[in-house]
């Protein structure tokens, strides 16, 4: 008791530092220990000192910057259970973001008792040394003034882009102690093993030995690429597992090859889904219902569809071809992202389905565009922020095997996603980057994936998510020795793109140590629109006659 009084005391104390002096990343010096200081209302930062290139210690120091929720004293959820890190996917992605702008649902899904800490991977974000080389060039500001296009046009200027890029950071940040050579997920998963090492010498480390508890492993949530990055981290480190949950999974072996890979197989289920909902929703609830059946709404879609024919307008020289190939980017792009948070996202998209309706027969297909862009981002090479970040991540992790690839020789790739989805190869974009990419990375792990470690990994998929298909658990969770599932049904990207309760309490329980059983299923809940379909989606999709919709639209 006395030792728990003082350690809350401990953080009280903390909290009353954090009115009167805060510091921030800016002023923060790295260390080898984890030393926190307040900043930003509720949360301590620090930065890790770390080898910049762990075969070469001597070479030079790399810093990680790191943001923590602290766990709440006396927390109803049990006795402190220490610190999990977490990544939000991306690749090329802040954690210190999620963590700041996500760690009241990150506490809900993991527990109050732990803290829960965010950074930014090699070269991302406020990590030093950081890889920032796409600012200030006559190339994106020419580019600013064509409209984007869903043709080859499109893909062209994309890898032409990436060229560009490509060359400018390898002059800027592809030398010996250049950020370029660092970005493998294999060195943020040494990276992340140094926190572990950090944390267990600590005084919070202390406090999780004396409860019993192992402060020499990892504890992690990790979403999305996130997934991959922990299943490195397993494969790397399979002793030094603790609870390690990776959810919206990724297949190790297919993002080293494409990127893409299997991708996008149930996106055409989500928006097909789309029609289902629509129709049990009703005309008051969705904005976009029509007729007396879901087939009556998918046909309504289908008709504005068609009538975004990028490639017949090109071809015929008509005078708005130009309007109309930027509209279909943005038109499939935002299914697309829709697709990805359904249970929010669908209402939305009702209404913009209307409003494109509208443009369509009054002219005004320009401002649609113009105002769906400015809701989901603008979707051609120049709306991506830094996206030097991801690809030094993903083409390294690739073995640069694309460099210098043409977009003839890429066109498989962007084939196989077009015919994953009527809207497919808006995922393609990322993957056209790296035959711009040169810097090779210091050290690359390519597996085995897989093994015994030390605690039971957690995989978790919904039954249709549009771009981590449950594919990816099915063929990877056997590769480690126990690990459990938890299959959500339900739509969308990761588990809280369902807001699932059931999903909630499975995860937290897994962190908790309280998890019951090894193979789980969440049943479907209350989806978009607020409504509860009776059965699953698929047999809602197979009875509406929408099960594929790839095959009605051509």
């Amino acid at each position: 008791m006395k030792a728990r009084t003082i350690a809350t005391a401990a953080i009280l104390l903390g909290a009353e530092t954090t009115r009167a002096q805060n510091c921030t990343f800016e002023t923060i010096s790295p260390s080898k220990d984890l030393i926190w200081c307040p900043c930003e209302d509720q949360f301590l930062c620090a930065r890790l000192d770390v080898p910049l290139d762990y075969k070469n210690p001597e070479l030079a120091r790399a810093s990680v910057p790191l943001l923590k929720l602290p766990a709440t004293p006396d927390s109803p959820d049990g006795p402190y259970r220490g610190a999990v890190l977490v990544n939000p996917g991306g690749p090329g992605v802040s954690g210190l973001d999620l963590v700041r702008e996500g760690g009241a649902l990150l506490r809900a899904w993991i527990g109050s008792n732990y803290d829960i800490v965010g950074f930014d991977p090699r070269g991302v974000g406020l990590g030093e040394p950081r890889l920032n080389c796409s600012t200030n060039t006559t190339t994106l500001q020419t580019r600013d003034e064509e409209p984007h296009r869903l043709v080859d046009d499109f893909y062209q200027r994309y890898i032409d882009f990436s060229a560009d890029l490509g060359r400018r950071c390898e002059a800027r940040a592809g030398g010996e102690t250049g950020a370029g050579r660092y970005m493998t997920t294999a060195v943020t998963a040494r990276d992340m093993l140094s926190f572990v090492d950090a944390f267990a010498s600590s005084a919070d480390g202390g406090r999780v030995v004396e409860g019993g508890g192992n402060a020499s492993v990892l504890n992690y949530y990790g979403i999305s690429y996130g997934t991959f990055l922990g299943q490195t981290f397993a494969s790397m480190f399979p002793g030094r597992v603790g609870r390690v949950a990776l959810d919206g999974v990724v297949s190790p072996e297919g993002y080293q090859a494409n990127g893409t890979f299997p991708g996008v197989t149930h996106l055409d289920g989500v928006l097909g889904a789309f029609f289902v909902y629509c129709h049990a929703a009703g005309p008051e609830a969705c904005a976009y219902y029509t007729g007396e059946t879901a087939m009556d709404i998918f046909e309504r879609w289908r008709a504005s569809f068609a009538r975004l024919d990028a490639r017949g307008a090109e071809a015929e020289g008509w005078a708005n071809a130009s309007e109309i190939a930027s509209a279909l980017l943005t038109f499939k792009v935002g299914m697309l992202t829709a697709a990805t948070g359904p249970v929010v996202s669908f209402p939305a998209m009702a209404e913009a389905l209307v409003g494109l309706e509208a443009a369509l027969a009054g002219g005004e297909l320009a401002a649609w565009t113009a105002g769906l862009n400015a809701a989901i981002g603008d979707p051609g090479v120049e709306g991506r922020v830094n996206p030097e970040q991801s690809l030094g991540v993903l083409c390294s992790d690739q073995g640069n095997r694309l460099f210098g690839t043409t977009l003839e020789g890429l066109r498989p790739f962007v084939e196989q996603v077009e015919g994953q989805s009527v809207v497919g190869e808006t995922w393609v974009q990322q993957i056209l980057g790296c035959s711009g990419w040169s810097i090779r990375g210091r050290e690359v792990f390519e597996g085995p994936y897989g093994g015994e470690t030390r605690a039971d990994l957690l995989f978790v998929s919904n039954t249709f998510d549009p771009t981590t298909p449950i594919e990816n658990t099915v063929n990877n969770a056997p590769k480690f020795k126990g690990a459990r599932r938890l299959t959500i049904e339900g739509l969308g990207h990761t588990a809280s793109a369902t807001l699932n309760q059931c999903a909630l309490a499975v995860v937290k329980s897994y962190f908790q140590g309280t998890m019951c059983g090894r193979d789980i299923y969440c049943p479907l809940e209350a989806g978009p629109f607020n409504v509860l379909l009776n059965g699953s989606i698929q047999e809602n999709l197979v009875a509406a006659g929408l099960a594929d919709i790839s095959s009605l639209y051509k």
